[in-house]
């Protein structure tokens, strides 16, 4: 049965609201990303959509693309680096999971682009990785592996033995720990102490006015 003009306008006044709840959560996101790497004396290296591709730039793309391409935030890695005198420079990857409900489906074949694959929202989460590595090994794709990312998600960034044997270190938390001053402090207190016993070098937490 097609929905009533009524329906549709209720759906489309959604619709509205979604865009600028999903505003201010990406706004939330990038100044979060910002403040921990300027925080930890990491500079900004660019970022990358994991999920899927980005939106297609000017005069680009097709309509055919995954809707997600102009949707990447749903999973993204700010790379950030920090260079130290007469070391190899360190870097740290923060992986934001805007909603894991791909990753910890429990559907037998989840597919990327039917929703109805994926975890309930009620279900699935959304968090936010730390990874800190000097070198990153390239033998095999960690993405690709769903159920080393869910094992990453579900058990506070365990990563699969090949990339821990390479130097590799993760840790995961909630993204509501960076919807506040207090507590986004309080994690910058915890990955300097994460990168220091990880082996990747005193972190001075850095003033910025």
């Amino acid at each position: 049965m097609n929905p009533s003009v009524a329906e549709v306008t209720n759906a489309l006044q959604d619709v509205r609201k979604a865009y600028r709840l999903l505003h201010d959560y990406q706004r939330a996101a990038l100044d979060a990303s910002s403040y921990i790497g300027a925080h930890l004396g990491f500079r900004y290296a660019g970022g990358y959509s994991k999920f899927s591709e980005c939106a297609p730039r000017d005069g680009r793309g097709a309509l055919d693309n995954w809707a997600w391409d102009w949707l990447n935030l749903y999973f993204y890695d700010f790379h950030f680096v920090r260079e130290q005198d007469g070391e190899e420079p360190v870097n740290l990857s923060i992986w934001l999971f805007s909603d894991t409900g791909y990753f910890v489906s429990k559907h037998p074949s989840p597919d990327e682009t039917d929703i109805d694959t994926f975890a309930r929202a009620e279900d699935s989460g959304s968090k936010v990785g730390f990874i800190a590595y000097r070198q990153w090994t390239e033998d095999y794709d960690f993405i690709e592996d769903s159920e080393a990312v869910r094992t990453f998600l579900e058990n506070n960034g365990q990563l699969p033995k090949l990339l821990h044997d390479a130097g590799i270190r993760a840790m995961v938390r909630d993204f509501s720990c960076l919807t506040c001053q207090d507590s986004t402090d309080i994690l910058v207190s915890e990955l300097a102490e994460f990168l220091k016993s990880s082996g990747f070098g005193e972190t001075i937490v850095k003033t910025i006015v």
